[in-house]
């Protein structure tokens, strides 16, 4: 198997990776959708790399070429012409997809501490914090737990990618 990385881009990303894949030490975050392709762009070619990021207005330039090859449930696979090089893209951002997941399966995010106000929750979520929070796990897993529509697409791309 060739040597993989995964590179979530915010702290609630991150957090959301290492949930997914049970804290696989290959996840490396980076700070912004900008260091994903600084990554990405002078990794080797034995490298495989999955981008996790959110569907941000300004896109850098080295996903210019990136096709779409899977979209459903709020997320956007991207898979770089020429390259071993994925990009799982959150429609819009983080806070939106949980607010949407959680809906879709009945879930009230204040009864794990958050608020249900995008804005708020995005406030929340930007924090360093997050990645230890425990009602943050809980939400991940409830959600996950109840085969939230947005965790069922990742995890079924992650398993068509990783195996």
């Amino acid at each position: 198997m060739p040597d993989l990385r995964f590179l979530p881009e915010c702290h609630a990303d991150t957090t959301l990776v290492l949930f997914l894949t049970k804290n696989d030490s290959r996840v490396i975050h980076a700070p912004g959708y900008t260091d994903v392709g600084v990554i990405m762009r002078k990794a080797n070619t034995t490298t495989t790399l999955i981008g996790f990021v959110d569907d941000d207005k300004r896109i850098p330039p080295y996903f210019d070429d990136f096709e779409i090859i899977d979209s459903g449930d709020k997320v956007i696979l991207k898979k770089k012409l020429g390259k071993d090089q994925y990009l799982i893209v959150i429609q819009k951002a983080i806070e939106s997809f949980l607010v949407w997941n959680a809906d879709q399966v009945g879930i009230d995010l204040t009864d794990f501490g958050f608020p249900k106000d995008i804005k708020l929750l995005g406030n929340r979520l930007k924090s360093l914090q997050i990645e230890k929070d425990e009602n943050f796990q809980t939400l991940l897993a409830a959600l996950d737990n109840q085969n939230a529509p947005g965790f069922v697409k990742i995890r079924t791309i992650l398993n068509q990618l990783v195996g």
